[in-house]
């Protein structure tokens, strides 16, 4: 099973529809304990709000959180990771288009969001498999 399988097994998409205020979003990723909110239009992605969303399009503009909808402060035409991508396409992915959250998609549902703080857990795991497998190589 792919690490993306896996990761999207322990989550649960946290989602608004556009219309939702930005202070319903802000309410929901506190208590969700979560920097981003998928914003999807019945069952289709729309966009995505984040915590840099919130500072850049919101407070900085003085726009009052109550009365402003995602719609008008979310990032639209977001990049997507597939379930069968591996890390290193999400990584580039992510890369390129400067993101740090990545929604993953199983056809045409959103099934999980992979972080720049997922990717940096997957490489350090990486890293401990194949220094305990010099190690036993070594001492063999």
């Amino acid at each position: 099973m792919s690490f993306l399988s896996v990761l999207v097994k322990s989550q649960k998409v946290v989602s608004l529809p556009p219309n939702a205020t930005v202070f319903e979003a802000a309410q929901t990723m506190e208590a969700n304990k979560i920097g981003s909110i998928v914003v999807m239009d019945n069952d289709r992605l729309a966009g995505i709000f984040t915590e840099r969303d919130l500072l850049n399009r919101v407070a900085a503009k003085g726009l009052d959180a109550k009365k402003t909808a995602l719609s008008e402060v979310m990032s639209k035409n977001v990049m997507t990771g597939s379930i069968d991508e591996t890390i290193s396409g999400c990584f580039g992915k992510m890369e390129s288009t400067k993101c740090r959250r990545l929604p993953i998609m199983d056809g045409k549902r959103v099934v999980g969001m992979v972080t720049m703080r997922n990717i940096l857990e997957w490489l350090f795991q990486e890293a401990e498999e194949e220094k305990n497998q010099l190690r036993k190589y070594i001492q063999s």
